[in-house]
């Protein structure tokens, strides 16, 4: 079979007429199990994250010495935030394709994507406190970008009153900042990459 520049869409136009169909079923099925299995992985991600930062937190408030632990929580944030975005990244591309280019080669019959893409449209449907408005306070950005400002703010305040009262030698001290600033720099990253991805 000849390949010509149209890519697939050209090379199904060879297919006879009734297979056709079933070849664009089948690779709408496909893409649906790919969205699912990424979403299931999400899930794994979030609670992953959720697990992760309250074992840290916990070992870091049961002894003062270990509060610098609170450090590792925008680490391990914008590690797990980052592939959550991934994924999110991947199912609205394959929504997309799904919308734009597989529903009109089956001649409008699969309009599942479009009809959702119209009503999560709706101003109601994007409000600040929505559960699809996607926003700073949206519960997934809370768990990953949240946890980690939370992080820095305890780490920082607790450093500070201990060491007001004993200072600690100052590459103690150095080390801490350079530290908590890269955490920070970190979780401003991971602040701006859920908020590109809640423009897509």
């Amino acid at each position: 079979m000849e390949q010509s520049e149209g890519g697939d869409a050209d090379r199904l136009g060879n297919v006879d007429a009734a297979v056709r169909p079933q070849i664009l079923l089948a690779e709408y099925a496909a893409l649906r199990t790919e969205i699912e299995r990424r979403a299931t992985t999400q899930w794994s991600v979030f609670a992953l994250q959720l697990a992760s930062a309250g074992a840290i937190a916990s070992v870091a408030i049961s002894a003062t010495s270990n509060l610098a632990l609170l450090l590792l929580v925008p680490l391990s944030s914008y590690l797990l935030g980052s592939r959550y975005i991934l994924h999110d990244f991947h199912i609205k591309l394959i929504r997309r394709y799904l919308r734009e280019s597989l529903a009109d080669r089956l001649a409008g019959h699969i309009q599942w994507e479009s009809w959702r893409t119209a009503a999560l449209a709706a101003p109601t449907t994007r409000g600040w406190f929505s559960v699809t408005g996607w926003n700073v306070v949206h519960s997934t950005r809370l768990a990953f970008e949240g946890v980690g400002f939370l992080a820095l703010a305890a780490a920082g305040l607790s450093a500070s009153y201990h060491w007001w009262q004993t200072p600690p030698p100052w590459p103690l001290t150095a080390g801490f900042a350079a530290s908590w600033l890269l955490g920070a720099a970190i979780t401003v990253l991971l602040h701006r990459a859920f908020q590109r991805a809640s423009d897509l």
